[in-house]
């Protein structure tokens, strides 16, 4: 049975594991590790769950998927939604996002970034009512697409 709930300290540790598992594939195929969620340590998601939301799915007590949202002024930042990849299509990463957007409530804008070199990513996004705003190169070979989701306070 899936359950979802907010993170705790003693999830840091297989959070960051699965985010290493989950990026692994993203940056065999941008050729570098040098992707941000490769080099992102524990230390940085213990501070999310301490400061921000983060929240977890776990199945049979299992962690196989995570989220986070980081607040600035009025814009939330959806930060690594990932998803044990043995899981993926399973409605797991639809379930952490909308468990994560009715935690944020009514903010003004939520935004994220994708690469777009992940087949599926931008289109999960979309699905779920999110736009492209631009796209970028910050490393050649690698294109990230930045979307945004206005909430119902906005619309």
């Amino acid at each position: 049975m899936l359950s979802i709930q907010r993170a705790s300290m003693s999830d840091v540790v297989a959070m960051h594991n699965l985010q290493m598992r989950a990026f692994e594939e993203e940056g065999r195929r941008c050729g570098t590790r040098e992707i941000q969620p490769l080099q992102e340590t524990t230390d940085s998601i213990a501070e999310h769950v301490n400061s921000h939301i983060a929240l977890v799915a776990k199945e049979n007590g299992v962690l196989i998927g995570c989220v986070r949202g980081v607040h600035d002024d009025r814009v939330w930042t959806i930060r690594a939604l990932v998803v044990e990849p043995s899981k993926h299509g399973q409605g797991i990463g639809s379930a952490l996002l909308q468990a994560l957007e009715s935690e944020i409530g009514s903010e003004a804008r939520i935004e994220l970034t994708t690469n777009t070199i992940m087949n599926g990513n931008v289109a999960f996004y979309e699905r779920h009512g999110y736009h492209i705003v631009k796209r970028s190169v910050p490393i050649a070979g690698i294109e990230i697409a930045h979307l945004f989701k206005l909430t119902a306070r906005d619309v």
